[in-house]
């Protein structure tokens, strides 16, 4: 039976509190200064010194402001340091914008193809409840951006650079969403009143359309044919016609995508490691590249990323930043907070429970 907090139990609490070390000063200085501060391990900085044994010229740190692109920002960053020592050409960005409105456009029919094919749930079923709470989002995985580059190429950045809504992406995603849920309902009704295929393929492609409107709006409209010029560090000048996406792709980068495999490390009892893993409704092209990730040993991964810098290629990885780190000084360190310290008790989990 559920036993209520009793006055007692709150007084004992409250002399538990008192009776804690330093509990005035701990409090004061929390409620001032916040938990994180609070609890920063000074010796975590001193062990974080910017001294790599393997370490590659990567550039300038590209920016992707208030947007959740994180993804597609260091997957770009791997390629374009190619170009940048094999062409010559210092802080050379490629265009995050383009695959970002070609990554909203295909969420967006992904999640209409979701939609019909779960019209038969309920919407408080688990499925569809997820697929409506965020119809799309600015997040994604490597097999994504693949997909994207195997169906669209790329472009320079100087080709379809930043807009208001790429670089701050929140008023984009909450009028997209709204337009998607909306369109889900009419989805929903057409599938369940009987439609025929014709008629949710053409009511489809109209809600697409509209898609599109609104994408070429925010973000400008993806070239198709383009020139690209440029003077290398050595100040000569280079001009190259009438390129496409995909051509710019082939001739500028030409990495073979199929031999690259995104990997992870989830020690979980039903994820038994040298096997790959996908997840249900996690994409973006219909009929692309599927997202999966090969699970691998601690030891193994490691070793595999050490061996691709030592190979003199960057390393695209995700992370949850948020968690462990101080971003002013772009430390990302289990040890940097100390709040089983502060706080006299015990957060510690292994990488499997949490």
């Amino acid at each position: 039976m559920a036993k209520a907090v009793t006055s007692a139990n709150l007084d004992q609490y409250a002399q538990d509190f008192a009776a804690t070390p330093a509990a005035p000063a701990l409090q004061k200085a929390v409620m001032n200064n916040g938990i994180l501060k609070v609890a920063e391990n000074t010796a975590s900085k001193v062990a974080m010194t910017p001294t790599f044994s393997v370490e590659l010229d990567t550039g300038a740190v590209a920016n992707q402001k208030q947007s959740g692109r994180c993804w597609m920002f260091a997957a770009l960053n791997t390629m374009r340091h190619s170009i940048q020592a094999q062409f010559k050409i210092k802080d050379f960005e490629l265009s995050q914008n383009f695959t970002f409105f070609w990554d909203k456009f295909e969420k967006s029919n992904y999640f209409y193809e979701n939609i019909i094919a779960t019209a038969d749930q309920p919407t408080d079923s688990r499925k569809v409840a997820f697929l409506l709470t965020t119809p799309q989002q600015d997040g994604g995985q490597w097999d994504m951006l693949t997909a994207l580059i195997d169906k669209y190429g790329i472009v320079p950045k100087s080709v379809m650079p930043e807009t208001y809504s790429s670089s701050k992406s929140s008023e984009l995603n909450a009028t997209l969403n709204l337009k998607l849920r909306k369109d889900a309902v009419a989805l929903r009704k057409l599938v369940n009143d009987g439609a025929s295929a014709d008629d949710l393929a053409a009511t489809k492609s109209k809600f697409l359309s509209e898609d599109y409107r609104i994408l070429a709006y925010t973000l400008g409209n993806p070239p198709t044919k383009f020139d690209f010029e440029y003077r290398d560090d050595d100040k000569e000048y280079h001009r190259d016609a009438d390129l496409t996406p995909k051509s710019f792709y082939d001739k500028y980068i030409g990495w073979d995508l199929d031999q690259y495999q995104s990997i992870i490390q989830a020690p979980t009892a039903d994820k038994p490691y040298n096997h790959l893993y996908t997840v249900e409704m996690l994409g973006n092209v219909v009929g692309g590249r599927e997202v999966r990730h090969l699970n691998l040993s601690v030891e193994d991964f490691k070793a595999a990323a050490i061996k691709q810098l030592q190979a003199g290629k960057s390393v695209w990885f995700g992370s949850d930043v948020g968690k462990e780190s101080d971003r002013q000084l772009g430390i990302l360190d289990t040890n940097i907070y100390d709040q089983d310290g502060l706080f006299n008790t015990s957060f510690q989990m292994t990488k499997q429970n949490a």
